[in-house]
């Protein structure tokens, strides 16, 4: 039997933020993650400066957090590990883990989930031929290309004409996902920026059905018109093979603003998917005792931090689509609740 302040749940950059806030606080924390590594879905995400130049797209704030977790000796790091029961118990929580050597049981005086999001598939959007055209990639993909090859991936390789599509899998009522993913719109403008730096001659153009752009975000999206980066209001209806023997695809859409049903060849057609809730979610919270909201993330009180369920905390994704910056800020926010009402409990 172990004894610890706080269990958190989660080793992505939400769980380690609220681990780290904790221990600023001289509590101590277990944090649990199902993988063999911290890092969660953030540890693929790539630099995304442009010409040397930062575009504030959170993922500088990765390995920093990461590093400060490694050196912080007031967090226990379970890796490869799930929690398999939680219990309230005395004032606090009693709870089992399942690890590589076996069962360990311990106790809490609360919990913060910070279990995440899975990327929507992007074979659910059928008619953009994702998995059937190599010329189709998602938004993912690109950036572990680039986290793992570096910004030169594509340099020997240049595409001549590359699409983005936005909000695949979001805003998207028909496939039951009717939220805005907060994220796509960021990474997919700023990575259309960074593609074109390094191939000044790549025509890029950018489908959407509007710009979610405000605060830092607006900047990236003002420099991306001065690019001659391409926005059209409209999504294509469909994506094929232009020829037998070509490896382009051919991009056929409604091109709003100008009033017209048009078509466009690629050589790389990039699907910023969006994000959705982990497959385990339902798992998750009945294990925990608790809701989901109506698009089946971890329902919150209207703190968006605090449960149904006293002493137990959301961080992050698993309560709402966010950014890595955004997810850091209400990682720190649970933690900062959790604090709060530890110190308001009778002695």
């Amino acid at each position: 039997m172990t004894s610890h302040g706080v269990l958190v749940i989660g080793g992505g950059i939400a769980g380690v933020s609220a681990a780290l806030a904790l221990t600023e606080r001289d509590v101590p924390v277990t944090l649990v993650e199902r993988d063999a590594q911290l890092g969660g879905q953030a540890s693929s995400v790539c630099c995304k400066a442009v010409a040397g130049r930062c575009q504030q797209c959170g993922g500088c704030l990765y390995a920093g957090q990461l590093q400060a977790c490694a050196d912080q000796t007031r967090i226990d790091i379970q890796l490869t590990t799930t929690v398999t029961s939680c219990n309230p118990s005395e004032g606090g929580f009693r709870y089992t883990l399942c690890t590589l050597d076996g069962s360990l049981e311990g106790t809490a005086s609360a919990v913060i989930l910070a279990t995440g999001f899975d990327h929507v598939n992007a074979r659910t959007k059928g008619a953009f031929g994702y998995g059937l055209l190599p010329a189709i990639i998602s938004g993912d993909e690109l950036e572990r290309r680039l986290s793992e090859a570096g910004q030169a991936a594509f340099d020997t390789d240049e595409p001549r004409q590359v699409a983005f599509i936005q909000c695949v899998g979001s805003r998207d009522e028909q496939a039951g996902r009717g939220w805005c993913s907060q994220v796509c719109c960021r990474y997919g403008v700023r990575l259309a920026r960074l593609l074109k730096a390094r191939s000044p001659n790549t025509v890029v153009t950018v489908f959407r059905m509007d710009i979610q752009h405000c605060g830092r975000d607006s900047q990236a999206f003002d420099l991306a018109q001065k690019e001659d980066i391409t926005f059209v209001t409209g999504l294509p209806a469909q994506i094929q093979r232009a020829g037998a023997h070509n490896e382009q695809v051919l991009l056929q859409y409604d091109d709003i603003h100008a009033g017209q049903y048009t078509s466009l060849l690629a050589d790389l057609v990039v699907l910023s998917t969006g994000i959705q809730p982990r497959a385990d979610a339902a798992a998750t919270a009945d294990l925990f005792g608790l809701e989901r909201n109506a698009f089946g993330f971890m329902a919150s009180a209207a703190d968006d931090v605090r449960t149904a369920v006293p002493g137990i905390y959301l961080a992050g994704c698993c309560q709402a689509p966010r950014s890595i910056a955004d997810s850091i800020a209400h990682a720190r926010r649970a933690a900062a609740a959790c604090l709060q009402d530890l110190q308001e409990q009778p002695a």
